[in-house]
């Protein structure tokens, strides 16, 4: 199998019975492949690259199982704690503490949150943002969870404007924390430099 180019080559249809394969696959093989070169183009070919697609690979699927599903694996999160300890591993401006804390300067609260407000977020959330926090250090994995909820919020808000969805309804928010993590360890940085240059 080749990603995209199988689907292209096979018409969009199972080689040996026919039936229709969901765009679903291409679309994620694609997706993959962009992170791909981001990670290299900002990484360079360099083990670190390695490490941030990997954990952006991760996240994909992480995203795409909570969007169907409701639910983030415990599989999945120890698959994203194998990069993520790579990543608090490697020498960087943060420091290995930066990472320790990272890992649960959000996931505490919401587990917190959790016990507080029933229903409010769920445990694989808190197991996420563990392993995410471990990957980004504490400044990004703000900045990462921040992101995560003005997407999360203006998809919620646009649930309720359009009537998909009321008040007391429930929406996967892996995909937002998938999200905000993604773009965190990509552009967080950056993201971070420019808000702090206001002060």
């Amino acid at each position: 199998m080749v990603p995209v180019l199988s689907y292209l080559f096979l018409k969009g249809r199972c080689r040996s019975c026919g039936a229709k394969i969901s765009l679903q696959y291409p679309a994620i093989e694609t997706l993959c492949g962009v992170l791909g070169v981001f990670c290299v183009i900002i990484y360079q070919p360099t083990f670190h690259a390695l490490l941030a697609f990997s954990l952006l690979a991760g996240l994909v699927a992480v995203a795409e199982t909570d969007r169907k599903t409701m639910e983030i694996p415990n599989g999945l999160i120890l698959y994203l704690l194998v990069p993520a300890a790579g990543l608090a591993a490697l020498p960087d401006q943060t420091g290995l503490l930066s990472h320790i804390i990272g890992a649960f300067c959000v996931s505490l609260p919401l587990l917190l949150l959790i016990l507080l407000i029933p229903g409010s977020f769920g445990g694989g959330d808190v197991k996420l943002m563990a392993a995410c926090g471990l990957a980004l250090g504490w400044q990004l994995t703000l900045v990462g969870f921040f992101l995560a909820l003005i997407t999360g919020g203006a998809y919620g808000g646009w649930l309720l404007l359009t009537r998909r969805a009321g008040g007391k309804s429930h929406f996967a928010f892996g995909p937002f924390l998938a999200l905000g993590t993604g773009l965190a360890l990509l552009a967080g940085q950056s993201v971070l430099d420019w808000y702090l240059g206001f002060f």
